[in-house]
């Protein structure tokens, strides 16, 4: 009994903290970014809204997804960008979330410097290094292969021990013959080792299995509170996303000049060169069900609590006016 009633203040407590939080004006609402290539999507964002409305939004650079779900969680940011997957798990679990758009699409790469692979059949019997083991890249490589009969461990090996730069760099360097990487990455190790060749499609090999375009990769979400509160600010932060990943798009010069006044960790040469492969789009999320739930199809089949066990219901999805 005592412990229902502590646990019932608590629940009332962290309610009243979030009324107090939402109900009286915010003095900015904050964005988190991360740091790195994936960041460049919002490089026009930043420094618009900072020369336009620089006291109604805040812009706060962190290293990973897991500061990003850290402050969305204790309310210290209202909105950022998540992997699919992570974003559905923390709603369905219970956080305060909501979906705003699908930001990043599909840039998963097969890379190889075996001449002979020339389709995805053509991996039983290798040993492939693979990007974040349970991440995107991993699931989207075992159920295509599985299309195609092949089973990770019965038919080939997947090595999860290194991390994306290692990797590129262990493709550059010879020392790696197959490997399944995101960009920028794929495309620094191509640039370093000219052998490196990209003979399976992994973008048209999910169309062909799904009858989907594109699988998404990055999803811009908000705090549930902070829509409900100021749906006039989550239009503007969708608007600005919208021109600023058009603006990356049109003229990734300019995004890289702007890149290195800004807390992305990423110099303009770099940026010019991770711009072009980085697969920015901008669809809201209500529009893109689709094509989200084809994704969290996949990890549910995998791994189902890696997206909290279900797919998100269609509140997941916000519709901001």
């Amino acid at each position: 009994m005592k412990r229902s009633k502590i646990s019932l203040v608590a629940t009332l407590l962290l309610a009243v903290s979030v009324f107090i939080l939402y109900a009286s004006p915010k003095d900015k609402i904050a964005v988190s970014v991360i740091r790195g290539p994936s960041g460049l999507s919002s490089t026009w964002m930043m420094s618009e809204l900072a020369r336009t409305s620089p006291s109604e939004f805040e812009f706060i650079s962190v290293a990973g997804a897991d500061m990003v779900v850290a402050k969305l969680l204790n309310g210290e940011i209202d909105a950022g960008v998540l992997p699919v997957n992570v974003a559905a798990k923390l709603y369905n679990t219970g956080a305060p979330i909501r979906a705003l758009a699908v930001v990043g699409n599909g840039m998963v790469k097969f890379l190889t410097t075996d001449t002979k692979v020339q389709s995805l059949a053509d991996c039983k019997g290798k040993t492939i290094y693979i990007a974040g083991q349970k991440a995107t890249p991993d699931y989207i490589f075992q159920f295509l292969c599985a299309q195609k009969g092949l089973q990770i461990e019965r038919d080939y090996t997947a090595i999860y021990s290194l991390a994306y730069p290692e990797i590129a760099a262990g493709l550059a360097g010879g020392k790696i013959s197959y490997a399944v990487l995101p960009e920028p990455f794929a495309s620094q190790a191509i640039l370093k080792n000219p052998a490196i060749r990209t003979p399976i499609d992994i973008t048209k090999e999910w169309q062909a299995a799904t009858d989907q375009p594109d699988y998404p990769m990055s999803l811009f979400v908000a705090r549930k509170e902070m829509i409900e509160a100021y749906p006039d600010k989550a239009r503007i932060l969708l608007d600005s996303y919208r021109a600023s990943i058009n603006k990356a798009i049109e003229d990734p010069q300019l995004i890289a000049k702007l890149a290195e006044n800004l807390d992305l960790g990423v110099n303009a040469q770099t940026a010019i060169i991770a711009i072009p492969k980085s697969n920015f789009v901008f669809v809201e999320a209500y529009q893109a069900i689709p094509s989200i739930e084809a994704l969290l199809s996949v990890f549910l089949k995998f791994d189902p609590a890696s997206v909290g066990g279900v797919l998100p219901s269609k509140s997941f999805y916000a519709q901001i006016k």
